[in-house]
């Protein structure tokens, strides 16, 4: 689990750290953005490699939200409040990896 948490951490600052060399360069503004999506699909990976070994209705409802985002993504493209839900999502998800991660360490 803690290499999943560290993952996460990774997968988070992977924009905030291109948003940040942006200020030097504006092509890091785009790169930041476009790294958005590399971390919702490793944040989605880490929430698929979870399942196996952890049964938190969390995680159930971490991926039904995510699959409902993409699902009213395709047919309403055109809105932008919609593109609030990720960076919810992407808390949600690292909420879940600290509660799992927290259990785990008082199991042992």
């Amino acid at each position: 689990m803690k290499i999943r948490s560290i993952i996460n951490y990774l997968a988070l600052a992977l924009p905030a750290v291109l948003a940040l060399m942006g200020l030097g360069d504006d092509q890091f503004y785009m790169y930041a953005l476009l790294s958005t999506a590399v971390t919702g699909g490793i944040q989605v990976l880490l929430a698929l490699t979870m399942l196996p070994n952890h049964s938190s209705s969390l995680l159930y409802i971490y991926l039904a939200i995510t699959a409902l985002f993409f699902a009213v993504w395709y047919f309403v493209s055109n809105e932008t409040g919609i593109f609030a839900v990720p960076p919810a999502l992407a808390i949600l998800l690292t909420y879940i990896i600290y509660v799992e991660r927290k259990k785990e360490k008082s199991i042992t």
